[in-house]
């Protein structure tokens, strides 16, 4: 039999930036279709409207869809951000397997978040 062996592009800053605007623009596509799609279809730019309040006029049922889906935008961002904190995390220690358990991260902001809880600290 003969070896197969594969040939892949070597990664560089440009090949490294085209993948991350390739996801970032996927990201985004997927978050205007959350705000767009449903049981009541908005166009993008009705949507657009309401996520920036640009109307003045009384609230209709397209600005209550969008700021009820502010959480759910919300929660994307969150996740895309940590996601982006642990791809950081790991080219930064230069270990594919680093992660904030193994690190102490989470046990550090854990024992944080607690002190603050029994201090009585309002966030």
């Amino acid at each position: 039999m003969a070896s197969v062996t594969e040939t892949r592009p070597p990664m560089n800053l440009g090949r490294a930036a085209g993948i991350w605007c390739a996801l970032g623009v996927a990201a985004l596509a997927v978050l205007v279709a959350l705000l767009m799609l449903g049981s009541v279809a908005l166009p993008v730019s009705r949507a657009l409207e309401a996520l920036l309040h640009a109307r003045s006029a009384t609230p209709d049922i397209a600005d209550y869809i969008v700021l009820t889906l502010r959480h759910a935008s919300a929660g994307f961002a969150s996740g895309a951000l940590l996601a982006l904190a642990g791809a950081l995390l790991q080219v930064l220690l230069r270990n594919p397997l680093a992660e904030p358990y193994v690190l102490g991260v989470s046990g550090g902001a854990a024992t944080f978040a607690l002190a603050a809880m029994l201090a009585a600290v309002p966030w």
